[in-house]
């Protein structure tokens, strides 16, 4: 059993890094970051799967179980100091039959297109997204301040 957690520093103000010691680019904020976080969240599932397929790689098909433990992992992660991983092996556990799960985390205020450039320029969160044997994913985001805090979760058989 795989379970990879990768932790991303929030875009925008340097005292944002949470989690990790790589620097991301600083970006714009979107206006709309924090007035819709399902819109922000399907957007970067849209972002994420257009990576894979420049990769060659097939789409992610969006699940249910994955959304519900991203949004309640979101949740939980809201007005805390870092961005720290839960253990994988409940979402493993709950959404049966997947045998592999793996996390991307990030609090920010950037545009959804500029939190997956982050990602992929980072070597695992990158690794999360083209990993062949990922299928599923869902991501949740929730308001935390200023910010919107998304988990972005994926299963694989």
């Amino acid at each position: 059993m795989l379970v990879a957690l990768f932790l991303l520093p929030a875009c925008g103000a340097p005292q944002d890094a949470l989690g990790s010691s790589t620097d991301e680019p600083s970006a714009a904020a979107s206006p709309t970051a924090t007035s819709d976080p399902a819109a922000y969240a399907d957007e970067l599932t849209e972002l994420t799967n257009e990576a894979r397929d420049e990769e060659g790689l097939p789409g992610l098909e969006y699940s249910d179980c994955a959304r519900e433990a991203a949004l309640e992992r979101a949740q939980a992660l809201v007005g805390q100091e870092e961005l720290v991983h839960a253990p994988l092996k409940p979402v493993i556990d709950r959404c049966a039959p997947v045998t592999t799960a793996a996390e991307n985390l990030v609090n920010s205020t950037a545009r959804p297109m500029d939190v997956v450039e982050a990602w992929l320029g980072s070597p695992g969160h990158r690794a999360n997204i083209i990993d062949p044997d990922l299928t599923e994913i869902g991501i949740g985001c929730v308001p935390d301040g200023v910010k919107l805090l998304c988990s972005q979760v994926f299963l694989g058989p």
